[in-house]
């Protein structure tokens, strides 16, 4: 695990870029889950994709403050390798050409869990 101080350039490039691959994925993810709690057919549906769309927010201030510790030197990172950049990118464009209908809740789904954990991974010890 490495602080700012200590990472190189690449290093924090890749950070950065891993940060906000996941910000455009999670901010895609909850607008579809906004949109999906809209043309649910059940108020259970309708109730699980405006919680998912409140985990979501949350999801994203956890990841602001993160990246804000990471650039004030208090919190360590294992540095992300270009390819977990490059495949959270692609996950963040996959997403954003999945179509908003209930059948394809669980990938939109899926992909979230996946572009965060990855995320996770680097800051996690």
């Amino acid at each position: 695990m490495t602080k700012l101080n200590d990472c190189s350039d690449k290093e924090v490039l890749n950070f950065l870029q891993l940060y906000f691959a996941t910000v455009d994925l999670l901010t895609e993810a909850q607008e579809k889950y906004r949109r999906l709690a809209e043309v649910s057919s059940t108020t259970s549906l309708r109730s699980k994709y405006r919680a998912l769309a409140l985990e979501s927010e949350r999801d994203l201030e956890l990841l602001k403050n993160q990246r804000r510790a990471f650039l004030a030197n208090q919190l360590s990172i294992k540095p992300p390798s270009e390819a977990t950049v490059e495949k959270t990118k692609l996950m963040a464009d996959e997403l954003a050409k999945i179509l908003v209908k209930e059948a394809n809740a669980a990938a939109i789904i899926e992909l979230a869990i996946k572009g965060l954990d990855a995320f996770n991974q680097v800051t996690t010890a």
